[in-house]
């Protein structure tokens, strides 16, 4: 709950929010604000989140193989790609009619914690998925020298990880009804066509072409472009699932009601909705004649004395 105050000379405490125009035309632009604010931080929050557990995932592969990424690869990951799109992700404004249904309020939700699990399962199996293709194609064979960045199984992770950044900030960039389209946040998108071309270029570009940057970024490269063609592919089917998985599965009503199904909810946890369960349902009144029936006698009788 907030606030208003509808004059600045009785602002107060009470009413950490003070409007210039004397009525309640801006409660709704404050409620579409508040639910911008509050749906942008559960993204971001996510965000972060699955970008820390997947990365332990990939690391904790990584040493299965007796290797692991290089500091200069943990570097371009965390300064390059996830301190721009954290920071791109919020800047997106409310949108412009309000939703019937209010965003989610507790971070512990079920909706939540369930699609975060779902978002992380797909991301450690796609994973798996393109180890077990490097280990599939006749030309591998495993390093020599163990406990080193340069290997192949370090590279295909790190073109992942790289992707699945991007993929994700996208993905958990949702727009209506609490926040404008992807394409209004102008920052984001200069982010992602300045990091989306990098990230390609060096999942497709052949060794000969900037082996100093093979080089800085501690990575083995590949000569089969073949190979590098399916794992580009790979991360394109990842993101298209998890798009739509986000947009059209995590936020429908359907999927709401299974979850309420699942956990046997059958009353609601929030004090406010048991206090409107006890109300008059056919309070407030819509129609005048209703709203004016016991005041207009009283009036007529003031009138005629």
């Amino acid at each position: 709950h907030a606030g208003i105050s509808l004059s600045e000379a009785e602002a107060s405490v009470a009413s950490p929010f003070t409007s210039k125009v004397p009525n309640i035309t801006c409660v709704p632009h404050l409620l579409a604000e508040g639910r911008a604010a509050l749906t942008t931080s559960f993204s971001v929050f996510k965000y972060m989140a699955l970008y820390s557990l997947i990365l332990f995932a990939s690391v904790s592969m990584l040493y299965w193989h007796f290797t692991f990424l290089g500091d200069q690869q943990y570097l371009y990951g965390d300064l390059v790609i996830i301190l721009f799109l954290s920071f791109a992700m919020g800047i997106t404004g409310p949108y412009s009619q309000l939703a019937k249904r209010r965003p989610p309020g507790s971070l512990a939700g079920v909706n939540v914690l369930v699609s975060m699990a779902i978002h992380i399962i797909l991301a450690v199996l796609f994973q798996v998925f393109a180890l077990l293709y490097l280990h599939s194609r006749a030309w591998y064979k495993p390093a020599a020298v163990i406990n080193r960045p340069e290997t192949d199984e370090t590279t295909v992770i790190f073109f992942f990880l790289i992707c699945q950044y991007v993929s994700l900030s996208v993905t958990l960039s949702t727009g209506p009804p609490y926040r404008k389209p992807l394409y209004t946040n102008v920052i984001f998108v200069l982010c992602l066509l300045v990091i989306v071309p990098c990230n390609v270029y060096i999942a497709l570009a052949p060794a000969d072409w900037a082996p100093g940057l093979w080089k800085l970024l501690q990575m083995r490269p590949f000569s089969y472009l073949l190979f590098r063609v399916g794992i580009l592919e790979l991360i394109i089917l990842y993101f298209i699932l998890t798009y739509l998985l986000e947009s059209y599965v995590f936020h429908s009503s359907w999927w709401h009601t299974s979850l309420r199904v699942i956990r046997c909810k059958k009353k609601p946890f929030n004090k406010y909705k048991h206090i409107l369960a006890t109300m008059d349902p056919q309070w407030p009144p819509l129609e005048k004649s209703k709203l004016l029936e016991g005041v207009w006698p009283q009036v007529e009788k003031k009138g005629s004395i």
